[in-house]
């Protein structure tokens, strides 16, 4: 290859990578210089030749010692992303090397710019990418989270995660059907508190009870279906599979009417002493969505779930009554006093109804 070809590659390879060069001598002065390099200088006057380097590039002030004492093959004296303003704002970006190219008196160096503009932008809109991506993966987990926090306290936990992970929607309709056992709790005397207090003392107090109530019924792991008012639906062997169902929900039953009375012992002036009724009852039942495709929630339907909540109605302050089913189911852990055959409000059958007088204490204290 001659050398003209070989002058002609290097000049197009200087300028399709914005290579620019200087020389200069143990003075620290230009000697020679081509006009890439003139655009990062800020020469006095615009003059270059015979320019002190560190006039002309102030970010090398103070590491006059350092390049001078480069050897020749030493690695070269670096600065990258030097900064110049530009019309556009955003700036121009270049890198710096210096490199001493002979010895002796006659020494010189080699100051070499690389325009590194086009890349300092790509490289700050990438991060700026990375950086939105980060913050919308942070408010998507945020999100998730909010939404994990509002299912579990509208949906059983069990039903919340198949919910989150499954990509189908939810519908309105049945989801799977299996004997179970409800549970209803309901206050007495609401009414009249209700007429007493005023709305926000009512909140407060109704939601003090409801949480002790609710509390119990979780203990013996028990589903929270819903709560209405001053009732609270619990169910038991929805959504996991749970063989001694009938017992969980007797016990849940006595926690709850033994967790009411120590909490009015100690519960605060401002609350009334208040009971719940409890009513049981076992049977098939069918769980799955109930309501109209704009807004329905978790429910469990059946004639055990009506049974359960007239119970509940006809219990007194305190007292747990159960169903025929329910009875049998824990026939050998419990004993009961049969009240005889009622009509229940708006049912055709009549329901053989009994109150709970006691649980084996030994069963009572096992583990779940």
């Amino acid at each position: 290859m001659d050398d003209q070809l070989q002058n002609n590659i290097l000049s197009h390879a200087i300028l399709a990578y914005e290579i620019g060069y200087l020389l200069f001598d143990s003075t620290l002065k230009a000697r020679a210089f081509n006009s890439q390099v003139q655009q990062w200088f800020e020469a006095p006057n615009g003059e270059l030749m015979n320019c002190l380097i560190t006039d002309g590039i102030p970010e090398l002030i103070g590491s006059e010692d350092a390049i001078l004492d480069l050897r020749e093959g030493d690695l070269p004296y670096l600065i990258e992303g030097i900064y110049r303003p530009s019309a556009d704002k955003l700036g121009c970006y270049f890198d710096l090397q210096v490199r001493r190219l002979a010895g002796g008196n006659d020494a010189l160096w080699l100051l070499t710019t690389v325009d590194v503009t086009r890349k300092v932008h790509q490289e700050a809109l990438l991060q700026q990418q990375r950086n939105e991506v980060q913050l919308l993966s942070a408010e998507l987990v945020a999100t998730n989270e909010r939404l994990s926090y509002i299912l579990n306290r509208l949906v059983p936990p069990s039903v919340a995660k198949r919910m989150t992970e499954q990509r189908n929607i939810p519908v309105p309709g049945g989801d799977f059907s299996r004997e179970a056992t409800i549970l209803f709790a309901d206050m007495r005397d609401f009414t009249a508190y209700a007429e007493a207090y005023k709305p926000a003392d009512t909140l407060e107090f109704l939601n003090k009870y409801l949480a002790v109530v609710s509390e119990a019924i979780l203990r013996h792991d028990g589903s929270l279906i819903q709560m209405v008012g001053d009732m609270v639906m619990g169910v038991f062997n929805v959504p996991e599979e749970q063989p001694d169902h009938a017992i969980r929900a007797i016990r849940a039953a006595i926690d709850i009417q033994d967790s009411l009375r120590a909490f009015n012992e100690t519960a605060d002036a401002r609350y009334p002493a208040v009971a719940f009724g409890v009513g049981i009852s076992t049977g098939p039942i069918i769980a799955g969505y109930l309501g109209v495709q704009q807004r329905f929630r978790f429910a469990v339907v059946g004639d055990a779930t009506n049974v359960a909540f007239h119970l509940s109605s006809l219990a007194a302050a305190g007292r747990i009554l159960i169903g025929e089913m329910t009875a049998k189911a824990a026939s050998n852990s419990i004993t009961v006093r049969e009240k005889g055959d009622f009509q229940l409000k708006r049912r055709r059958k009549l329901v053989k109804v009994y109150e709970l007088d006691s649980l084996d204490e030994n069963l009572f204290n096992q583990q779940v």
